[in-house]
């Protein structure tokens, strides 16, 4: 009697090992795409998702928002500043993020073929800032100059139409300040009014940002650097 007993509780130790194992297989083989079809759904608010990948082992992770990696290529993409942010929070748990965008508008700066990296909590944009985006992400009645330069650093510019309270055109840097990527006058002290944020996240710290001439007076190939938190 006790041989059956134990017999039959290894039989039923030996199914539900069994069963946990065909529910991994399952949750491994289904999860990921059903994650990726919700990331595709997500991003699909903003633009056009050519292709949406998400990976992770297990892949029962993801039923917690975590994952090992992410990829996403799109079209054009448009979106408000917050709505960034929380886009760009909700994928915090991914360890490794890829995306491409022909073009992301995070209003009121537009960029051009944009590629963002996540790893872990660092973030890396490159994209191309034409000097006609720039016009358009300041107020209206501003005119704009590039400053000639080469190398790499940040972006000099001329600008007039009183946007900082002068009337005369003053020198201003395009650069990361204080978390953000700002425009600001170069060598004046005007008080309070001192800069024009171009990007800020609550959750990312733009730690650097450097700006390549790609077409001199015109357009930019823009790095920038965060940290995610």
């Amino acid at each position: 009697m006790a041989r059956r007993v134990r017999g039959r509780g290894a039989r039923i130790a030996l199914g539900a090992s069994a069963l946990v194992l065909v529910l991994l297989v399952l949750s491994q083989l289904l999860l990921p795409g059903l994650a990726a079809r919700t990331v595709r759904q997500r991003v699909e608010r903003y633009g056009p998702v050519l292709s949406a990948h998400v990976s992770a082992f297990p892949a029962l992770e993801l039923l917690w928002g975590s994952g090992q990696s992410a990829s996403l290529r799109t079209g054009a993409l448009r979106m408000t500043a917050a709505q960034a942010s929380d886009l760009l929070w909700s994928a915090r748990g991914i360890d490794s993020l890829d995306l491409t965008a022909r073009s992301l508008l995070v209003e009121p700066l537009r960029l051009e073929t944009v590629s963002m990296r996540k790893r872990a909590h660092a973030v890396r944009v490159q994209a191309t800032l034409t000097l006609a985006d720039l016009r358009a992400a300041l107020p209206a009645g501003v005119q704009v100059q590039a400053l000639a330069g080469g190398g790499e650093g940040p972006l000099e510019l001329t600008v007039g139409g009183g946007l900082f309270g002068v009337s005369a055109s003053i020198a201003v840097v395009v650069q990361a300040s204080e978390g953000k990527l700002v425009a600001q006058p170069r060598g004046l002290s005007l008080g309070g009014l001192t800069q024009i944020t171009l990007f800020s996240d609550p959750h990312m710290s733009v730690d650097s940002a450097s700006f390549t001439a790609l077409q001199a007076g015109q357009s930019w190939r823009l790095d920038l650097h965060g940290t995610q938190g």
